[in-house]
Formats: structure tokens, C-alpha cells, sequence
């Protein structure tokens, strides 16, 4: 026989069961949408980083166009043709212009917090500087020395590129789990 106790325990179990329930359905659904908002935002994150190395890649196309000319360049000084002259003065004005690209870049690594990053694709952006200093079309020729720290600046330039971009593709790569 049914009593009132047993009525009012079973009342209490399901009251309880369905209690339990909404909580780990509010539960679930939460969880859910804060591991939405943590892929949306590493997806974000990663575009920036995408972007950054767009920037980088456009400076450094017009880097290698001027390093190109200017290797010509330090070769055949006076004999060099003014045509030749021209473009090595339109690409070092192209080179200027890009640069904005990089100060982009710089400003996206200091939003993400990597001020790491910024100071080292700063100190490749004053390396290529440096270089377009060194070598223009109004020089009219190149001592020994001169072209030895030319082929100084070059190198430091390829590993600083190397090592930035060793160190972006660590930032855009998940951590794999141990």
C-alpha cells in the first residue's frame, strides 16, 4: 500500500532529478559557449597573425627587388645606366612606401601582446634601413669596405627574418598536447 510519505519521498526524488538536470543542462550549454568564445578568439588571433606575416612578406618583396638592384648596382657603379639608376630610385621609393606595412605589423604584435615579436621585426625594419642608406642611386661607387658590411647587413637581415618568423610560426601553432 501507498502511503503519503512514500508519495511525498518520490515527489522529492523527481523534484530533485529534474532540479539536477537543469542545472547540468545550464551547465553544458555555458561550458559550450565559453569554448566557443576561446576557438573564436584563437581563430581571430590567428588571422591577425596571418596578416602580420602578409605585411612582412610584401616588405620583404620589395626589399629583395631593391637588393637585387643594388647588388647590380655595387657591381658596375659609374658604368651602371641611368635607366637602371631610375628604377633603383623607383624601388627604394616603393621600399618606403611599404613600409607602412611593416609599422602595421608592428602595431597588430603590440595589440596581441608580443612585444618580443615587435622588437624584433623593428630591428629588421632598421637593418633594411641601414642598407638603403648604405646603397643608392646617387653613390657613385664602393669601397672594399663598403661592400663587405653590404654583405654583412644581407646576412643579418635573412636571419633576422629567419628568426622572426621561427618565432611567429611558434605563436600561430597550437600547443600540442604532451
Amino acid at each position: 500500500m501507498i502511503t503519503l510519505e512514500m508519495v511525498d519521498a518520490g515527489v522529492k526524488i523527481a523534484a530533485g532529478m529534474l532540479f539536477s538536470a537543469l542545472v547540468f543542462w545550464w551547465y553544458l550549454r555555458r561550458h559550450r559557449t565559453l569554448d566557443q568564445k576561446i576557438v573564436e578568439d584563437i581563430r581571430k588571433r590567428r588571422e591577425l597573425l596571418e596578416q602580420v606575416a602578409a605585411n612582412v612578406g610584401r616588405v620583404h618583396h620589395v626589399y629583395q627587388q631593391y637588393l637585387a638592384l643594388a647588388t647590380e648596382f655595387t657591381r658596375y657603379g659609374q658604368h651602371w645606366p641611368k635607366s637602371r639608376r631610375d628604377e633603383m630610385s623607383r624601388v627604394g621609393q616603393e621600399l618606403v612606401d611599404v613600409f607602412r606595412d611593416l609599422t602595421e605589423a608592428e602595431s597588430t604584435l603590440l595589440l596581441l601582446g608580443e612585444k618580443k615579436l615587435e622588437r624584433a621585426l623593428r630591428i629588421y625594419g632598421s637593418k633594411i634601413v641601414n642598407l638603403r642608406r648604405q646603397v643608392h642611386a646617387e653613390k657613385q661607387q664602393f669601397s672594399g669596405e663598403e661592400m663587405h658590411s653590404l654583405d654583412e647587413v644581407k646576412r643579418e637581415i635573412s636571419q633576422l627574418r629567419e628568426s622572426f618568423f621561427d618565432a611567429l610560426s611558434t605563436r600561430y601553432m597550437p600547443r600540442k598536447a604532451a
